[in-house]
């Protein structure tokens, strides 16, 4: 896998960043007695939990379009939301129009077009939990290994236009189009690997800011994706809910779903925040964790920036 430079370039400058750090403090702790030392060495298991925002750029591979036999974005004609509401649940094939029923309107009096189809597809805020360590080299230094998991849900809209009749005054008569609009959503989990350094920045015993960085490693899989289409017009009887995942199952997309839609991506994360050490045993860190990833997912993934925040606890195990 070719690693983006601009990565290389990030974990180099908070890398190098460190270093400095530690030859800025190099002299106070090489006036630390051995059992101070001794004190602050040793392993710290821990406790994560925050909120976290995934960036938008895979979010389209649950908007229905799917991909072709080569693995690229189908046309709007051949793509599985045209094919379920049109020729599925709109009696394109000869079956029963579900979708006229929905909109109590006549077979024939409602189309979907490509300008229908959902666009902007943004995942929601979310959960970001998971277990983290360190290995403390002395009171300032740490390495990092850090495991983290999240459930992500993507929200998008898409329409479909019908046309109803209603009798006007002067018994005239008038046709009105109506745009409906209804919601595609999906869901996706992610697990995250994060093997790193954290620097204590500050001489204070119990208050200090600090900083981390180092290498993200990305499982994702996506999970759900479904066009739920409500009525608004009968209660809710002929709600109809579309499993578009459902379809990834089947020839020939069950060829690339295990491609497209499983993945393990690589990038840069960092950490800024305070750090306080309750006692001896506890420690407790209010962090900002941004990182820059390329999430394995669809057919073009890219690097681009994710943002989260949270709360660490670390219990002295040593």
């Amino acid at each position: 896998m070719i690693i983006n430079k601009t990565i290389i370039g990030f974990v180099i400058l908070v890398f190098s960043s460190f270093n400095l750090m530690a030859q800025d403090t190099e002299s106070e702790e090489n006036d630390t007695t051995t059992h101070a030392f001794v004190k602050h060495k040793g392993f710290h298991l821990g406790l994560y939990v925050g909120a976290f925002w995934a960036n938008k750029n895979t979010a389209y591979i649950y908007d229905g379009f799917g991909f072709d036999q080569n693995g690229q974005r189908n046309t709007f004609s051949n793509s599985i939301l045209y094919n379920q509401i049109v020729n599925v649940y709109g009696g394109g094939n000869g079956g029963t129009d579900y979708i006229a029923q929905l909109l109590n309107v006549n077979s024939g009096d409602w189309y979907f077009n490509e300008a229908d189809m959902p666009n902007n597809l943004r995942y929601t805020t979310t959960y970001l939990v998971g277990l983290n360590t360190r290995y403390q080299i002395n009171k300032k230094a740490s390495i990092t290994l850090n495991i983290n998991g999240s459930k992500l849900l993507v929200n998008g809209k898409f329409t479909i236009s019908s046309s109803s009749t209603n009798n006007g005054f002067n018994n005239g008569v008038s046709s009105q189009a109506r745009i409906n609009q209804f919601t595609i959503v999906g869901a996706e989990q992610r697990l995250m690997f994060q093997l790193g350094y954290q620097r204590i920045i500050g001489k204070n015993e119990k208050l200090n800011f600090l900083l981390e960085g180092g290498l993200n490693i990305i499982m994702a899989k996506a999970q759900k994706n479904q066009a739920i289409l409500n009525s608004d017009v009968n209660s809710g009887q002929n709600n109809i809910t579309i499993d578009l995942m459902s379809v990834y199952n089947q020839a020939p997309y069950n060829f690339y779903s295990a491609k497209y839609l499983i993945g393990v991506g690589i990038g840069a994360f960092g950490a800024i925040g305070i750090n306080l050490n309750i006692n001896p045993k506890y420690t407790v860190q209010i962090l900002y964790n941004p990182s820059y990833d390329r999430v394995g997912l669809g057919y073009e993934p890219k690097f681009k920036l994710q943002h989260g925040v949270g709360l660490r606890v670390y219990y002295n195990i040593s």
